[in-house]
């Protein structure tokens, strides 16, 4: 306690906390794990958030940013999404990109690399920069990092590529954007989809609007876009979850293409999704004994029916049928 008697007496609280904060801007892990809530609701009172109050303000903190990287958006802001590998509902506080073409990760604001994390438990190898205004933006789970603490980047800088270091299921970018000293997800954090012009997102609400939604093309993944795709998918037997990934991106591209031709449009079906005669049908064929392979009654096929084992289960029906 002595020893930092002196420093307490040299400077504010404020100051004291975001000493600390430089320290270690993973201290609350990211996406909300395990937060010290007495600090958090310490620095909430002491630091203002410097999220923008006029629609003036908010365009001209819109047009600092640059999307990150290439790729569809896989998974939204949300603060009550179902964590992937562990189940559990927790704050989603960036949005990840899905792996593409081109994995390179860019600086989406000009500004200064104020942290490189590297081979966090969470987090894996990350990037902070720190932009003009105070706002700053962080990328996590990149496969290698190309920039240094300390370096001033311009929006566009290749700063990193897109990998699955630390806890992922697979190759993304997962960005996330605070309206003041990032810490790894507190209530400065903003929906970096609201911030940037996606031209993936301007395409989908062009053929949305096409298919009959009303919606704003701004590029933004807002919650009138959110709620258009989750409409679309529920009408067109799709995954429900308001994320338009490729599936959903290429029923609504086939969709818009068939009605340009003037032809029916016929949602194709979905395997994932299974209804509830095809569930009883099953169920039926597991107590006939028809789905049996060696000692694993009813357990095969796992997956959707070939040609070749469809056509096995109904020889198994027609012998069967012989039979009687």
């Amino acid at each position: 306690m002595y020893l930092w008697t002196p420093i307490l007496n040299a400077m504010t609280i404020q100051a004291f906390l975001d000493m600390l904060l430089s320290f270690v801007p993973l201290a609350y892990v990211a996406y909300g794990i395990g937060k010290n809530q007495f600090y958090e609701t310490a620095k909430a009172k002491s630091q203002e958030a410097k999220k923008p109050r006029s629609q003036t303000e908010r365009q001209g903190v819109e047009a600092m940013f640059v999307k990150p990287c290439e790729g569809l958006i896989t998974s939204l802001y949300d603060m009550n999404r179902k964590h992937p590998i562990t189940g559990k509902v927790q704050p989603h506080w960036g949005v990840d990109y899905g792996s593409a073409d081109d994995n390179t990760i860019l600086a989406a604001a000009t500004g200064v690399v104020r942290f490189v994390g590297r081979r966090h438990k969470t987090a894996g190898n990350y990037v902070v920069i720190t932009h003009a205004n105070g706002w700053e933006t962080a990328y996590l789970h990149l496969a290698s990092v190309s920039v240094s603490v300390g370096q001033s980047v311009a929006a566009g800088r290749t700063i990193g590529m897109k990998g699955m270091t630390g806890s992922a299921t697979g190759v993304h970018l997962h960005f996330e954007m605070s309206s003041g000293q990032w810490s790894g997800g507190s209530s400065l954090n903003v929906n970096p989809a609201l911030y940037v012009d996606d031209p993936n997102v301007r395409t989908l609400q062009v053929n949305l609007k096409k298919l009959g939604y009303s919606l704003d093309v701004d590029g933004k993944y807002g919650n009138a876009t959110a709620e258009a795709v989750t409409d679309y998918q529920k009408k067109n037997n799709l995954i429900v979850d308001g994320v338009a990934g490729r599936l959903t991106i290429a029923s609504v591209d086939l969709a818009v293409s068939t009605m340009e031709k003037g032809e029916a449009v016929v949602a194709e079906p979905n395997p994932s999704i299974v209804s509830p005669s095809h569930r009883q049908a099953w169920e039926w064929a597991k107590s006939k004994g028809f789905l049996t392979e060696g000692d694993q009654p009813g357990m095969r096929p796992k997956d959707s029916l070939t040609r070749e084992q469809f056509a096995t289960v109904l020889k198994r029906v027609y012998d069967d049928l012989g039979k009687i």
